[in-house]
Protein backbone atom coordinates (compact mmCIF):
# COMPACT_ATOMS: atom_id res chain seq x y z
CA UNK A 1 0.00 0.00 0.00
CA UNK A 2 1.29 3.40 -0.85
CA UNK A 3 1.72 6.21 1.67
CA UNK A 4 -1.09 8.20 0.05
CA UNK A 5 -3.57 5.33 0.51
CA UNK A 6 -2.53 4.92 4.15
CA UNK A 7 -2.99 8.65 4.80
CA UNK A 8 -6.37 8.61 3.03
CA UNK A 9 -7.56 5.59 5.05
CA UNK A 10 -6.34 7.17 8.30
CA UNK A 11 -8.05 10.46 7.46
CA UNK A 12 -11.29 8.65 6.61
CA UNK A 13 -11.08 6.72 9.89
CA UNK A 14 -10.55 9.91 11.95
CA UNK A 15 -13.47 11.67 10.19
CA UNK A 16 -15.75 8.64 10.71
CA UNK A 17 -14.85 8.38 14.41
CA UNK A 18 -15.35 12.13 14.85
CA UNK A 19 -18.74 11.98 13.14
CA UNK A 20 -19.89 9.01 15.22
CA UNK A 21 -18.70 10.69 18.43
CA UNK A 22 -20.43 13.97 17.49
CA UNK A 23 -23.73 12.25 16.68
CA UNK A 24 -23.56 10.22 19.89
CA UNK A 25 -22.88 13.35 21.94
CA UNK A 26 -25.71 15.21 20.17
CA UNK A 27 -28.24 12.46 21.01
CA UNK A 28 -26.92 12.24 24.56
CA UNK A 29 -27.40 16.01 24.99
CA UNK A 30 -30.91 15.92 23.55
CA UNK A 31 -31.92 13.28 26.07
CA UNK A 32 -30.27 14.94 29.10
CA UNK A 33 -32.93 17.62 29.67
CA UNK A 34 -34.33 15.90 32.75
CA UNK A 35 -31.02 16.33 34.58
CA UNK A 36 -31.84 20.01 35.24
CA UNK A 37 -35.59 20.41 34.70
CA UNK A 38 -38.46 18.18 35.79
CA UNK A 39 -41.28 17.05 33.52
CA UNK A 40 -43.67 19.33 35.42
CA UNK A 41 -41.36 22.37 35.12
CA UNK A 42 -40.90 21.70 31.42
CA UNK A 43 -44.65 21.43 30.87
CA UNK A 44 -45.22 24.71 32.75
CA UNK A 45 -42.50 26.45 30.73
CA UNK A 46 -43.86 25.16 27.40
CA UNK A 47 -47.35 26.32 28.42
CA UNK A 48 -46.06 29.82 29.25
CA UNK A 49 -44.28 29.99 25.90
CA UNK A 50 -47.31 28.78 23.94
CA UNK A 51 -49.62 31.32 25.59
CA UNK A 52 -47.35 34.36 25.48
CA UNK A 53 -49.11 37.36 23.94
CA UNK A 54 -48.64 37.69 20.19
CA UNK A 55 -46.71 40.63 18.81
CA UNK A 56 -47.89 42.83 15.95
CA UNK A 57 -47.51 41.02 12.62
CA UNK A 58 -45.24 43.81 11.35
CA UNK A 59 -42.81 43.06 14.19
CA UNK A 60 -42.34 39.49 12.91
CA UNK A 61 -41.75 40.78 9.38
CA UNK A 62 -39.14 43.28 10.57
CA UNK A 63 -37.48 40.67 12.78
CA UNK A 64 -37.20 38.33 9.77
CA UNK A 65 -35.72 41.16 7.69
CA UNK A 66 -33.10 41.66 10.38
CA UNK A 67 -32.56 37.89 10.83
CA UNK A 68 -33.61 36.07 7.63
CA UNK A 69 -35.44 32.75 8.07
CA UNK A 70 -35.01 32.82 11.86
CA UNK A 71 -38.72 32.22 12.51
CA UNK A 72 -38.93 29.30 10.09
CA UNK A 73 -35.63 27.56 10.90
CA UNK A 74 -34.92 25.12 13.70
CA UNK A 75 -31.99 25.48 16.06
CA UNK A 76 -30.23 22.68 14.16
CA UNK A 77 -30.63 24.58 10.89
CA UNK A 78 -29.27 27.72 12.56
CA UNK A 79 -26.28 25.77 13.90
CA UNK A 80 -25.69 24.25 10.46
CA UNK A 81 -25.76 27.60 8.69
CA UNK A 82 -23.60 29.07 11.46
CA UNK A 83 -20.88 26.54 10.64
CA UNK A 84 -20.49 28.09 7.21
CA UNK A 85 -20.93 31.69 8.29
CA UNK A 86 -19.36 33.87 10.94
CA UNK A 87 -22.78 35.29 11.89
CA UNK A 88 -24.51 32.77 14.14
CA UNK A 89 -27.92 34.13 15.08
CA UNK A 90 -29.59 32.68 18.16
CA UNK A 91 -32.97 31.24 17.32
CA UNK A 92 -35.91 32.42 19.44
CA UNK A 93 -36.07 28.95 21.02
CA UNK A 94 -32.44 29.31 22.12
CA UNK A 95 -33.04 32.86 23.38
CA UNK A 96 -36.06 31.63 25.37
CA UNK A 97 -34.03 28.81 26.88
CA UNK A 98 -31.12 31.13 27.70
CA UNK A 99 -33.25 33.66 29.59
CA UNK A 100 -35.33 31.04 31.34
CA UNK A 101 -34.71 30.24 34.98
CA UNK A 102 -33.78 26.67 34.09
CA UNK A 103 -30.61 27.15 32.07
CA UNK A 104 -28.92 29.62 34.42
CA UNK A 105 -28.69 28.51 38.01
CA UNK A 106 -26.36 29.57 40.80
CA UNK A 107 -23.00 27.90 40.57
CA UNK A 108 -23.30 27.06 36.87
CA UNK A 109 -20.38 27.89 34.64
CA UNK A 110 -21.13 29.69 31.38
CA UNK A 111 -20.32 26.49 29.48
CA UNK A 112 -22.79 24.48 31.55
CA UNK A 113 -25.48 27.17 31.24
CA UNK A 114 -25.02 27.25 27.47
CA UNK A 115 -25.25 23.46 27.26
CA UNK A 116 -28.48 23.50 29.28
CA UNK A 117 -29.87 26.26 27.04
CA UNK A 118 -29.27 24.24 23.86
CA UNK A 119 -30.82 21.13 25.40
CA UNK A 120 -33.85 23.11 26.58
CA UNK A 121 -34.18 24.84 23.19
CA UNK A 122 -34.32 21.48 21.41
CA UNK A 123 -36.99 20.37 23.86
CA UNK A 124 -38.97 23.60 23.35
CA UNK A 125 -38.92 23.12 19.58
CA UNK A 126 -40.69 19.78 19.96
CA UNK A 127 -43.83 21.56 21.20
CA UNK A 128 -43.62 25.24 20.21
CA UNK A 129 -42.84 27.38 17.19
CA UNK A 130 -40.08 29.95 16.85
CA UNK A 131 -42.79 32.64 16.74
CA UNK A 132 -44.24 31.47 20.06
CA UNK A 133 -40.74 31.45 21.55
CA UNK A 134 -40.14 34.99 20.27
CA UNK A 135 -43.40 36.15 21.87
CA UNK A 136 -42.26 34.77 25.24
CA UNK A 137 -38.74 36.17 24.82
CA UNK A 138 -40.09 39.67 24.18
CA UNK A 139 -42.35 39.45 27.23
CA UNK A 140 -39.38 38.51 29.43
CA UNK A 141 -36.30 40.05 27.78
CA UNK A 142 -34.17 42.21 30.07
CA UNK A 143 -33.34 45.25 28.01
CA UNK A 144 -31.41 46.59 31.00
CA UNK A 145 -31.50 46.37 34.79
CA UNK A 146 -34.78 48.26 35.04
CA UNK A 147 -36.68 47.58 31.83
CA UNK A 148 -38.00 44.06 31.25
CA UNK A 149 -40.17 43.07 28.35
CA UNK A 150 -41.41 44.77 25.22
CA UNK A 151 -44.34 46.45 26.99
CA UNK A 152 -42.04 48.30 29.40
CA UNK A 153 -39.70 49.30 26.55
CA UNK A 154 -42.63 50.58 24.52
CA UNK A 155 -43.92 52.63 27.45
CA UNK A 156 -40.46 53.88 28.47
CA UNK A 157 -39.32 55.11 25.04
CA UNK A 158 -42.55 55.84 23.19
CA UNK A 159 -45.23 56.29 25.87
CA UNK A 160 -47.61 53.94 24.04
CA UNK A 161 -48.53 50.29 23.89
CA UNK A 162 -46.82 47.86 21.53
CA UNK A 163 -49.79 47.57 19.16
CA UNK A 164 -49.58 51.34 18.52
CA UNK A 165 -45.87 51.40 17.58
CA UNK A 166 -44.95 52.32 14.03
CA UNK A 167 -42.47 50.47 11.84
CA UNK A 168 -39.51 52.60 12.88
CA UNK A 169 -40.25 52.13 16.58
CA UNK A 170 -40.59 48.36 16.15
CA UNK A 171 -37.24 48.34 14.33
CA UNK A 172 -35.71 50.30 17.19
CA UNK A 173 -36.85 47.66 19.67
CA UNK A 174 -35.22 44.95 17.56
CA UNK A 175 -32.02 47.02 17.62
CA UNK A 176 -32.32 47.39 21.40
CA UNK A 177 -32.26 43.61 21.75
CA UNK A 178 -28.76 43.66 20.26
CA UNK A 179 -27.50 46.83 21.97
CA UNK A 180 -29.54 47.59 25.08
CA UNK A 181 -29.49 51.18 26.28
CA UNK A 182 -31.35 53.01 29.03
CA UNK A 183 -30.35 56.38 27.61
CA UNK A 184 -31.71 56.07 24.08
CA UNK A 185 -32.43 53.68 21.26
CA UNK A 186 -29.48 52.87 18.98
CA UNK A 187 -29.05 55.31 16.11
CA UNK A 188 -30.12 53.54 12.91
CA UNK A 189 -30.67 56.62 10.78
CA UNK A 190 -27.97 55.55 8.31
CA UNK A 191 -29.35 52.02 7.89
CA UNK A 192 -31.58 50.88 5.07
CA UNK A 193 -34.67 49.44 6.78
CA UNK A 194 -36.33 48.28 3.53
Amino acid sequence: MTIKKKILKFTFFIVAVGLIFSLGYYYYLRSSWNSFVTEKELTEFVTKVKFAKELPERFYELYEQEHPNILTSSLNQQIGSGLFSKDFIKSPSLLAAMISEYSRQNGDTTKLSNKKAYVLAWKLEEETTQKECLNWVLENYKFDLYIHGINEVSNFYYKKEVSKLNERELSDIIALMQKPSIVNVPDRSNEDLH
